[in-house]
């Protein structure tokens, strides 16, 4: 199903107001979002807004060699490039790529989810190999918060062994706080 431009500048307006209302969201300094497409949920809106914030903000880059994701600094000077899969990334030496563990707060793109946690990305599990190293616990490492529209809800998903839960979901009407497995 395909929403129309307005349908998808409301749901991007409504995730940042409420996204910037969420304590875990004040208090993290390094976050990682993801440049939209194909439909996903825009954040540059509340990345502009808050770039001056003292938040520091990475974007998504391939480690190609990894087949995983690394985390790159993104400023409002930041130099952009495509990669292989026709998505923007910062372009910064590779000492300057950190990991998903290193961040406070991580926000996925999603294709699908439910309330239980489980979610459906683009199928190259790029974001489960890069997260797999983060502790279960949101506690112990970054927040894992899906960003979707909330005609993405499933009912049930089917999870793997190798898939990593989200901590929360936002949608452009509702934070959704995982039940935990």
């Amino acid at each position: 199903m395909a929403l129309s431009p307005s349908c998808q500048a409301k749901t991007a307006s409504n995730v940042a107001k409420i996204l910037s209302k969420q304590t875990i969201f004040q208090k993290s300094q390094r976050i990682a979002a993801y440049f939209a497409r194909d439909g996903e949920v825009n954040l540059q809106s509340v990345i502009n807004q808050e770039m001056n914030h003292y938040k520091q903000w990475f974007m998504p880059v391939l480690k190609i060699n990894e087949k995983s994701l690394g985390f790159s600094r993104y400023d409002k000077n930041s130099s952009l490039c495509l990669n292989q899969y026709g998505i923007l990334e910062p372009i910064n030496s590779a000492n300057q790529i950190l990991k998903a563990e290193d961040m406070h707060l991580i926000l996925l793109p999603l294709v699908g989810f439910d309330r239980l946690g489980n979610r459906l990305g683009m199928g190259g599990g790029f974001y489960d190999r890069a997260l797999a190293n983060c502790p279960a616990k949101s506690d112990d490492g970054p927040v894992l918060l899906g960003i979707a529209h909330s005609c993405q809800e499933c009912k049930h998903i089917d999870a793997e062994p190798w898939d990593i839960s989200l901590h929360m979901v936002i949608t452009g009407s509702e934070v959704i706080c995982v039940k935990q497995k």
